[in-house]
């Protein structure tokens, strides 16, 4: 099995940290956690969480993507993604040139369509066609948008401009690109502004919000988030379906970031308030905006606060109750299962742990490639046992370990 021992975020954050010339007991005080994580971390025996892995980036001044070894540049060759950046780039910079003569933009229903083909190929982490198609589409936005005079097709070419905006966002995202993905993300904003929908405003918050968690900066994420929640209730009916999903969703946001911060009492309180909000809507809804919200998102993030707790007993007694719907986002699902793989981990349940990354695989392959915790759960896991198994050895070799 090709695997290099030094290939893990505890290899790079020794390296790191003897570049800065800090022991092991300077870098946990800096970065405000023990040195027996420090060290179990760096030998490749301990996960690193989302968290520690942002306080260690902020400690040793470098991003959080260097600790993790993105972008994945050999596996994105392989599945012909890497080509698919620099067009991606160039379409980003278009947008304030005007519109382009050689363009002929078809109606807007067309473009809107084709819009929307794309944010369902995201949300089932369907990648080349998102990257092949984007930057077209981009381009054939932004001409027909400077185009057309102010109006009702105007504001939906605004809004289908914020949404492949949200598109890019979420490519470049995955795949480790995380400046390209700010750019994105401002661009969307810039967009829903002029679609003039506050809920499309509120939420491009909620993803910066999760930018701002990778980063470890769960403070200033609470701070969007209680400014998207504002942008929420300027919506002309905010007792719609919509209205309430997306405060729901931002509610279990803010439940992520309270238990980032280690705020269990918050974290309750905002579990709380999504899952009064589920029950006003009475089912789930798996696609208003482009995300799900209902009973079945609050069980999910109350199984996901508890790991990110460290409360394990809790996590695992909430997971026995969760139950996913056939219409549920593959990515929501294969987001669980990372997240389980995770906790069984920490809990030193080798085999449990394998299992939930075969089925992160299954249910949303690509997320599952370029999600970084999977590759430092298989290094975990390979670094413990004596043998990795024939299982672990095909996803070691298949993340391109």
């Amino acid at each position: 099995m090709p695997h290099h021992d030094d290939d893990h975020i505890g290899a790079r954050i020794a390296d790191h940290r003897k570049l800065r010339q800090l022991t092991q007991t300077g870098l946990a005080q800096r970065a405000f956690v023990s040195r027996g994580t420090i060290a179990k971390v760096e030998a490749g025996l301990s996960p690193a969480s989302p968290a520690v892995v942002a306080a260690v980036a902020r400690a040793l001044e470098v991003d959080v993507t260097v600790l993790n070894g993105q972008p994945y540049l050999s596996e994105m060759r392989q599945d012909r993604l890497d080509r698919l950046i620099t067009p991606l780039q160039d379409a980003l910079d278009l947008y304030d040139l005007g519109p382009d003569p050689a363009i002929a933009p078809r109606p807007i229903a067309d473009i809107a369509a084709d819009i929307d083909a794309l944010c369902a190929s995201t949300c089932a982490t369907e990648y080349n066609g998102v990257g092949t198609k984007l930057p077209g589409l981009l381009s054939e936005l932004i001409t027909l948008n400077d185009l057309l005079p102010t109006g009702p097709d105007r504001q939906r070419a605004t809004a289908s401009l914020s949404w492949a905006y949200w598109v890019a966002f979420k490519f470049a995202y995955r795949l480790g690109y995380h400046q390209l993905a700010t750019i994105a993300l401002e661009r969307m904003g810039w967009m829903a502004e002029q679609a003039q929908d506050p809920l499309l405003l509120a939420l491009r918050l909620r993803y910066r919000s999760a930018m701002l968690l990778r980063r470890g900066n769960s403070l200033m994420a609470a701070k969007v988030l209680d400014r998207a929640h504002q942008l929420v209730d300027q919506h002309d009916d905010r007792g719609s379906v919509p209205a309430l999903a997306m405060a729901g969703t931002l509610h279990l946001a803010g439940a992520i970031a309270a238990a980032q911060a280690k705020n269990p009492d918050d974290v309750r309180d905002r579990l709380e308030l999504a899952g009064k909000t589920a029950e006003r809507i009475g089912r789930d809804v798996p696609q208003i905006y482009w995300a799900s919200f209902g009973q079945t998102n609050v069980a999910h993030f109350d199984v996901a606060a508890s790991v990110e707790l460290g409360r394990m007993g809790d996590a695992m007694k909430s997971a026995r109750r969760l139950r996913f719907p056939a219409d549920h986002p593959k990515t929501r699902i294969g987001r669980y299962y990372i997240e389980m793989s995770r906790a069984h981990v920490q809990m030193g349940r080798a085999e449990s742990a394998e299992k939930f990354l075969h089925r992160a695989r299954e249910v949303a392959p690509q997320q599952a490639r370029y999600h970084p915790m999977v590759r430092e759960t298989i290094a975990i896991l390979v670094r413990r046992q004596r043998r990795a198994p024939e299982g672990l050895a095909s996803l070691a070799a298949w993340v391109g370990m």
